[in-house]
């Protein structure tokens, strides 16, 4: 397909769908049910996009008065250095105090996109913040 027609989708979804955002390559879609805010994220990692994209989520948590978060990022392809990675668990942290909220945090994820270190850098900064292989297996570490 044409990149066009691509970007016209893109447009047309994003008009269609407000809870679906896309920055560049990375998109997330945002659903809320009963205290869970379902994030799925796709497309090709970046560390500004990704920041954006994690304040967004944060945003939506505090909005929805959501205090438990599921990103499922299992279609996100890319990779981040550790320094990047670092850097994404110390400002999300940082805006997740800024916003005065402390939701209970699982992402799934797979490696090169996701293995762990931006997560536990968030965890030395205190955000309840695990990471899984599986979305079942996050949404178990969420319901406990």
């Amino acid at each position: 397909m044409p990149l066009d027609w691509w970007a016209a989708c893109r447009k047309a979804r994003m008009l269609l769908f407000p809870r679906h955002r896309c920055q560049m390559d990375l998109c997330i879609d945002i659903e809320f049910q009963g205290g869970l805010l379902l994030v799925t994220v796709s497309g090709t990692l970046a560390f500004k996009m990704a920041l954006r994209l994690l304040k967004q989520v944060c945003d939506a948590a505090v909005e929805k008065q959501a205090d438990r978060i599921l990103v499922n990022m299992l279609a996100v392809d890319g990779d981040l250095t550790t320094t990047e990675r670092y850097h994404l668990g110390v400002e999300v942290a940082a805006y997740l105090r800024q916003r005065k909220v402390s939701p209970k945090i699982a992402f799934a994820g797979k490696p090169p996109a996701a293995d762990g270190f931006g997560v536990r850098v968030g965890q030395n900064r205190g955000v309840l913040t695990e990471m899984f292989s599986s979305e079942q297996e996050a949404l178990n570490w969420l319901s406990k």
